[in-house]
């Protein structure tokens, strides 16, 4: 399951929780797939922390995802307690120009801040 949680422009937090499947998912990339035709630049935080099962395609379509709109991702944060997930991340960034980083689950608050700096008191 996902929801959006914010958004704010071009800046959006998605909650991945339990079962993600693959369709729901693509339901995830045609709405950054619609914000990137709305914007030049835009930043995703995906927030796994409660994700518990998902089907491997999913990896492959958000890696295409970054691969076709890297023009358009700027940065894009994970909160995720996995450290599978967490190292897929780290590995992206190698290859891709957008700005990837990585929260543990308590450190959600700051990953909002990474993503949402107007949103800043």
């Amino acid at each position: 399951m996902y929801q959006v949680i914010w958004q704010e422009e071009n800046k959006i937090e998605i909650a991945l929780e339990g079962t993600l499947t693959v369709a729901e998912f693509q339901q995830v990339i045609h709405q950054l797939e619609s914000l990137c035709t709305m914007y030049p630049h835009i930043h995703v935080l995906f927030d796994a922390v409660h994700l518990e099962k998902y089907d491997f395609k999913i990896i492959l379509d958000e890696y295409e995802l970054y691969r076709n709109y890297k023009a358009h991702l700027k940065r894009v944060a994970l909160v995720s307690d996995r450290k599978f997930e967490m190292f897929l991340m780290k590995q992206l960034s190698k290859f891709l120009e957008t700005e990837f980083r990585t929260f543990e689950g308590e450190r959600i608050e700051e990953a909002r801040k990474w993503i949402f700096p107007s949103k800043l008191p």
